[in-house]
This record gives C-alpha cells, structure tokens and sequence, in this order.
C-alpha cells in the first residue's frame, strides 16, 4: 500500500491532504467545544452541522464536473481557500454569533467539502495509475481511518490545555500546508475526448456522469445498495449505538468507537492485498460483518462483546470500502473518475440528515432493540438483493477487447 508513495507527486499530495484531514479532525471536536458556552448551543452546532451537510450534497455532482474539466490540484485549492476563509470568519464572529450567520458559514464548509471530495479522490487515482489503484485506493482509506482517530485527540488535547479557538487557528494552518504541497503541481492532464471550444456546459457534464453511472449496472447497483444501507442501517444504528453505549458510561461508548476505528484502520493496511476472482461478492460478504455488532446491541450484550464486535464492523466496512474504490478506479475512465466520485458519495448522503432525525424520532415510540433488529434485516436484504445484478459480483468485467478506459460509446462502436 506504501509503496504508490514512491511516486514522488502523489507523495507530495498525500502528504499535504493528511495533515488537512488531521486538522478536519480537529475541527470537528474543537468547533462543538467552541459552541459549547452559548444557552442555545444545541440549535448553534445543529444549525451548522445540517448547513454543512446541506452545502456538501448540494455541490457533489457539479464538484465531480469541475474535478473532471479543471485541473484537480486548482479544485483541491479552492476547497481549501473556502474553508480558511469560513473558520476566519467563524473566529473572528466569535462563539457568540447569530444563528443566521452560523448557517452561512455551515454552508460553506460544507461546499468546500463538497468540491474537495471527488478532486482528491480523483487525483489520487490519476497520479497512482492504473496499476496502482487498488494500492491508492487502501492508502487513501487508510489515511482517512487514521486522522479520524488522530485529529479528534489532538482537538481535545488542545482544547483541554488551551481553548477551543487554538484549535480552529491548527484547522486553519494545516489547510495553509496542503495549499504549499499543491501550488505548481504538475498534475497529468486529463484528455476528455474533446476540444475545449466543444465541451459540453458544467449542468450537462453532470449528467453526463450520471447517464455513464446508469450504462454500468453493476456500479449502479452497488451505489443504490449504499443509499439504502446509509439510510436503512448506518442512520438508524448512528443514533442506536450512542443511546444503548452512552448508557453505559463516557468509558463504553468512548471503547466501542475507538474499537471500530482501530478494526477499520487493521483492515484497510491489509485489504489492497486481497486478490479474488468475485472481489464484489467479498465486498458484499464483508458488510455482513457489522451484523455481529448490531445483534450485539439489540440484545443488550456485555461490553466486551460489543466492543470485539465493534471491531469486527470496522473491518468489514474497509474491506469493502478498498474493494469498491479500487473497482471504481480502475473501471471508470480517467476524465469521469471525479463525477462518478461525487456520485458516488451523494447517493450515500444524501439520506442520511433526514434518516438520523427520523431514526431519533422514532426511537421515542419503539425501543433501542426493535430499532437494531429493523437495521440488521435491512442490512441483510440489501446485500442480498444487489448481489444478482450483473457485474457485482466482479465489480465490473474487462475482456482483451474491452479496455477499462473506454466509454460505453467507443465500446459500441468497437464491436
């Protein structure tokens, strides 16, 4: 997995997005801490939270358009710019501020976030090669696990020995590095297949992407599988798991958190190396392992069950989560990768807000164990009905006449 580092650009860009993705982290302990004093700090950090989320989903698709018509390290730039300039604002506003400018600057967050996603991602993917991208892929998973422990213990860590806005400034700065690793980059540029006198506009290279994510069935299979288990399972367990733990003690939940994470990092370090001829039905087989962890929860197991379980979870969601990027990587033609990204995370966010409020809702009229049991069916009959669609279960098929690279059209136009 290590060994696409050796590609000193990658390296460079790898480096700079780890310590933003540290600093990410950061914030998100440091700016709840920061809300914290305020009388109305619940409706504050709510207030910013659903306007980042509303500013990521609404600017996934077109990020994943612009990431495929303007050079990615420029799109990885602007994200960063935004969101500099949103914790500025937010500091210099103090924790104090009108809930109205709280939701504007939500909303900025959330659509640097949704512009960085699929550059990165894509970026990643372009700089590894196709023969690196299963490796790329485990690395780019990898460093995700890792600064979601990392960042959180230093935001805490600062806060507890300073104040909440020191962790802001640690926000700010790290972003400033990722800026210096990306200036001047000299990215591969991406052929389209067109002139730039014909491009299409960003509104129809959007859908562009979508109409290329419906021609691949498997691929569409696998995101709808992802919308439904988001919205099925992850939302309703997202509030479950915190209700039953919390109940236990700050020690418990802190345990099974941390166990999830540390399962998740274990897996991904090792999953680039799984070879299969069905890499789809593996990944498929392997969110299962979370069910083990939801039964834990509905029948009101001991701790130590449910943290070994936890860990279990985390496991198997990063087998399929290195299986499923690597497929996409190396299925997706290069100039659609950042559309087919943003896609990709939409479909599984999209839901999400509004299936965590429901879930909390109905958590007041049923009980924790109905909720889990609903969730461990759901996730049980959505891996077994996507796994018949065509193409799962191999995460797509290439033949000697069919090059990962071509787009449905030249295919055609081949046979």
């Amino acid at each position: 997995m290590f060994s696409v580092l050796r590609t000193p650009k990658l390296g460079r860009v790898w480096a700079g997005q780890f310590v933003s993705m540290v600093g990410d982290g950061v914030y998100a302990i440091t700016v709840s801490l920061y809300l914290l004093p305020r009388a109305d700090a619940a409706q504050a950090l709510g207030t910013l939270l659903a306007a980042t989320a509303l500013g990521s989903i609404i600017t996934l698709v077109f990020g994943g358009a612009v990431a495929d018509r303007v050079r990615r390290s420029l799109v990885i730039c602007a994200a960063d710019l935004l969101r500099i300039f949103g914790v500025a604002v937010l500091l210099l506003a103090g924790p104090d501020a009108p809930i109205e400018i709280l939701a504007v600057l939500g909303a900025v967050f959330g659509c640097g976030a949704g512009i960085h996603r699929p550059a990165y991602t894509a970026l990643i993917a372009q700089l590894a090669g196709r023969d690196k991208r299963r490796e790329a892929s485990a690395l780019r998973s990898a460093t995700s696990r890792f600064t979601g422990i990392v960042g959180p213990v230093i935001g805490g860590s600062v806060t507890a020995a300073s104040s909440p806005r020191w962790g802001l400034l640690i926000n700010i700065l790290t972003f400033v590095f990722s800026l210096a690793t990306l200036v001047r980059l000299d990215e591969p540029k991406v052929s389209s297949g067109k002139d730039a006198a014909d491009r299409a506009g960003l509104v129809r290279e959007a859908l562009d992407g979508i109409s290329y994510v419906r021609g691949q069935k498997w691929m569409l299979g696998v995101m709808v599988q992802g919308t439904a288990q988001a919205a099925l399972v992850i939302a309703p367990m997202a509030v479950v798991v915190p209700l039953v733990m919390g109940g236990r003690g700050p020690a418990a939940l802190s345990l099974v958190t941390s166990a999830t994470a540390c399962g998740a990092l274990a897996a991904t370090l090792t999953a680039s190396r799984i070879r299969s001829r069905r890499p789809g039905t593996v990944a498929m087989l392997a969110l299962l392992c979370e069910l083990p962890q939801i039964v834990a929860v509905a029948v009101d197991a001991p701790t130590a069950w449910v943290v070994a379980f936890s860990a279990l979870a985390g496991a198997g969601a990063s087998v399929f989560a290195v299986l499923w990027g690597a497929a996409l990587q190396e299925r997706t033609p290069d100039h659609m990768l950042g559309r087919v990204y943003a896609l990709d995370a939409l479909l599984t966010q999209a839901l999400m807000p509004l299936c965590v409020a429901a879930a909390g809702f109905l958590l007041g009229v049923l009980s924790a164990a109905v909720m889990a049991a609903f969730a461990a069916c759901a996730l049980l009959l959505t891996v077994v009905a996507v796994l018949p669609v065509p193409g799962v279960a191999m995460l797509g098929t290439t033949t000697p006449d069919e090059e990962p690279d071509r787009t449905p059209h030249d295919q055609r136009s081949a046979r």
